[in-house]
């Protein structure tokens, strides 16, 4: 019974705030281990905002950062967005995609 609340409670807790919100409370994940190509939009801009580490070189992930233009205000709003906003998101896409 406990175990069943503490999972909810997690759950709500994870979709009530902002991937900038749980980085800050230890959430985010640690260094990125993976070729700059590979990386999400959201790995990039933390790597490139010095908020993670990474085994891959500054040029590697400046040259990725400008390859796909990213900017700082991207990358703001997008630490921003609630789980649950990209989640409603993710759904439109997907009923949009099987129409």
């Amino acid at each position: 019974m406990l175990r069943s609340i503490l999972i909810t409670t997690s759950f709500v807790f994870m979709v009530g705030c902002s991937s900038h919100q749980a980085q800050e409370l230890g959430l985010g994940g640690g260094q990125v281990n993976e070729y700059a190509q590979n990386m999400t939009n959201a790995q990039l801009c933390s790597i490139y905002l010095k908020e993670r580490t990474s085994n891959q070189t500054r040029a590697a992930i400046a040259s990725e950062w400008s390859r796909r233009k990213l900017s700082r205000a991207y990358c703001k709003e997008k630490a921003n967005e609630w789980y649950l906003t990209k989640f409603a998101k993710w759904l439109t896409l997907q009923e949009s995609e099987k129409k």
